[in-house]
């Protein structure tokens, strides 16, 4: 069916083309008094967003109910669903390195097909029993990693105390449309690595324990998390709220950022999850600061409930972020107590250590001649998981295509984070010119509300058909335009025409909150990241957005069907006849809000050669495992759309038009270059 609306918006394009007259001086745009109240709108809903999901406790079979569906969702999260095929090791040793206590070599192992992960191993040379305890021992982002002198000394005292010990490297490689993230290589690289200790003969797979500060304490805690392997955890620098180590003006590092996470869970109930699995956490003056007192009591609580009091324990020193001798001492005391049953009422003592200068160890090579690097990751989760453009042949078939992708995107995007909190406010009108002018706050999600400019002919009378511009450079932008198409032009022809601020352009840009970010926050971080410069507020707001699993297009949909909500509701507005027109980064915000309300008869956008296939669209993870550009477009094929500026590596715009054809449409779609 082809909506009123594409007519009525033609008839009105081609009379704005024919009577284009000189813009008239318009009613500034700005709705809100003040740029400080948007700056405390966003970092409010910042912090709504941020909220630690609550930990429930539970014991028996709900504790592993809730274990074995809380690790599937975390799975997922990181991409990991299903895991990965295990495929051969295809062990690659370098030359021996030799210490007084152990040798040293560099391991290289197989994790996806002609995919290989590296990692320090260090075999005791002599072991009070055999087969031996072992420790896995991530690295973070200490300089030069594995080879940094604080790194070879935990490494080489647990090989002195007969433990083989596996120091796997960290790497970092994100494909995020896909849904690959630095999660999805680093919890696979060191289950792999627990694999490769499994497969040695001199390691007892039975007593395995894992601990590792600050990125190394990321992936400690998403290891014990996941498999039961791990037998004993220290936790160094790392769990805490999330909202710790995100921030409105700033991102932490990539590490943390995971898609969709915090839609299920929080760092402290993770760090926990392994339950029976002992874990000993070891916190001081950086992010981890409050967690002996605000997070570790519910973690103790679980264990406690559960009959395993013992098995928790939470020590807080007053030290910079560091894994340094006093805590590598406790962490000894903790292995030797689960991995060997030697209780020795608190740390060990460490021995001096003599490491290897950082080049020696760094020369350490292990050959992978098969290697084609974690790039090869892409082209593998290509294969499995990317999209498959299905034929659309009849209607039927599309409706089915339609309501599947209509969920898709649901879960892509994520929901509102709670109903609207105020009504729609007019807080300004007049008229000029001509037309009457008003200014309104809309209500989006939370405590979100969008700043409009609505525009009609004084003298128009009855409903009129609806046009809603979204300019990415704001309403501002938009009412200064003159001529074809201009939102003067529109009113001044009987349309309706909505100018909004939908986030984040216009008042609701991201700019906004320069220099205000940390005076507005309500809750105080322990180790506080300072503000970035504003141009890299976008990249840390899509950061942090991915932890929420709150995409930004999703966000700017809901605020336009938010304001079509208000606008819709006006009795000069005919319902039946709304058109949007998008550019740009809004282009794809708009075609979403239109795939998810039918309200939209008629949809107008240009992706000025933007696409998810060349990762140049605004950021929605795991996307290209439904659709692109045309397939999201092929769910209005009963509707009307033009589609400009879509790239060749979109797909092919046939497929397009068939599915419009399939509709009984076929004349609904428009396609320009």
């Amino acid at each position: 069916m082809i909506t009123p609306a594409i007519f009525v918006l033609s008839a009105l394009l081609a009379l704005s083309a024919a009577g284009a007259e000189t813009q008239p001086t318009l009613l500034s745009s700005d709705v809100f008094s003040d740029a400080r109240e948007v700056a405390a709108m966003l970092v409010q809903y910042f912090e709504t967003m941020c909220e630690p999901k609550p930990f429930v406790m539970r014991t028996g079979a709900k504790f592993k109910t809730h274990q074995r569906d809380l690790r599937q969702k975390l799975l997922a999260c990181a991409g990991l669903m299903p895991l990965p095929k295990r495929v051969p090791l295809d062990v690659c040793y370098s030359p021996v390195l030799d210490h007084e206590w152990c040798t040293i070599r560099r391991v290289a192992y197989q994790l996806w097909p002609q995919v290989y992960g590296t990692g320090l191993l260090f075999m005791p040379k002599q072991f009070p029993k055999r087969p031996a305890p072992a420790v896995l021992c991530p690295h973070g982002h200490w300089q030069n990693g594995n080879a940094h002198p604080e790194v070879q000394k935990r490494c080489l005292v647990l090989a002195r105390m007969g433990y083989v010990v596996f120091s796997p490297t960290q790497n970092h490689y994100e494909d995020r449309a896909l849904g690959v993230s630095n999660q999805t290589l680093m919890i696979w690289n060191n289950i792999r690595a627990l694999d490769l200790l499994g497969s040695l003969r001199e390691v007892d797979k039975t007593r395995i324990g894992v601990t590792g500060c600050s990125g190394g304490g990321l992936q400690t805690q998403m290891l014990v998390a996941l498999d039961d392997r791990v037998k004993a955890a220290t936790i160094v620098g790392l769990t805490c709220d999330y909202r710790e180590i995100v921030f409105p003006g700033a991102a932490h590092c990539a590490c943390n950022h995971f898609p969709n996470i915090m839609r299920h869970t929080d760092e402290p109930e993770l760090s926990a999850l392994g339950m029976p699995a002992p874990v000993q956490y070891l916190t001081m003056n950086d992010w981890t600061r409050s967690f002996a007192q605000n997070n570790y009591p519910a973690v103790r609580r679980l264990y406690e409930l559960n009959n395993r009091a013992d098995r928790t324990d939470c020590h807080y020193e007053p030290t910079p972020h560091s894994y340094d001798k006093s805590k590598r001492e406790r962490m000894y005391g903790w292995m030797e107590k689960w991995l060997r049953g030697i209780d020795h009422g608190g740390p060990v003592t460490e021995p001096e250590v003599k490491t290897f200068p950082v080049e020696t160890v760094l020369n350490l090579k292990a050959q992978t001649p098969d290697d084609k690097g974690f790039s090869h990751i892409s082209r593998l989760y290509e294969k499995q998981s990317r999209y498959v453009t299905p034929k659309l042949a009849s209607r039927k078939q599309w409706q089915a295509y339609r309501d599947r992708m209509q969920t898709a995107l649901r879960g892509l995007l994520g929901g509102p984070a709670k109903p609207a909190q105020t009504a729609a406010k007019v807080v300004g009108s007049e008229q000029r010119d001509g037309l009457t002018i008003e200014r309104v706050l809309c209500p989006s999600e939370a405590n979100i509300v969008v700043p409009v400019v609505v525009l009609r002919s004084t003298a128009s009378r009855g409903k009129l058909p609806v046009v809603i511009l979204c300019n990415e450079r704001g309403k501002q932008a938009a009412l200064a335009e003159t001529g074809a198409g201009s939102a003067s032009a529109l009113a001044r022809n009987g349309a309706l025409v909505v100018l909004p601020d939908i986030r984040f352009v216009g008042e609701l840009s991201l700019r906004t909150m320069t220099g205000l970010t940390t005076s507005l926050t309500t809750f105080k971080p322990c180790s506080p990241v300072g503000e970035r410069a504003p141009e890299q507020f976008d990249a840390a707001w899509q950061r942090n957005a991915m932890l929420w699993g709150r995409p930004l297009p999703g966000m700017a949909a809901t605020d336009l069907c938010a304001v079509m909500n208000h606008v819709l509701a006006r009795p000069d507005a005919d319902a039946s006849s709304v058109s949007v027109v998008a550019r740009d980064n809004l282009a794809i915000a708009a075609l979403f809000a239109a795939v998810l309300d039918e309200r939209i008869g008629s949809l107008d956008v240009d992706f000025k050669g933007c696409c998810f296939e060349k990762r140049n669209l605004p950021l929605v993870p795991f996307v290209l495992r439904h659709g692109d550009v045309l397939q999201w477009s092929a769910l209005l094929a009963t509707r009307r759309l033009t589609l400009a500026g879509v790239p060749k590596e979109a797909g092919n715009p046939a497929w397009l038009r068939e599915a419009f054809k399939a509709a009984g449409n076929a004349n609904g779609l428009r396609m320009l270059d």
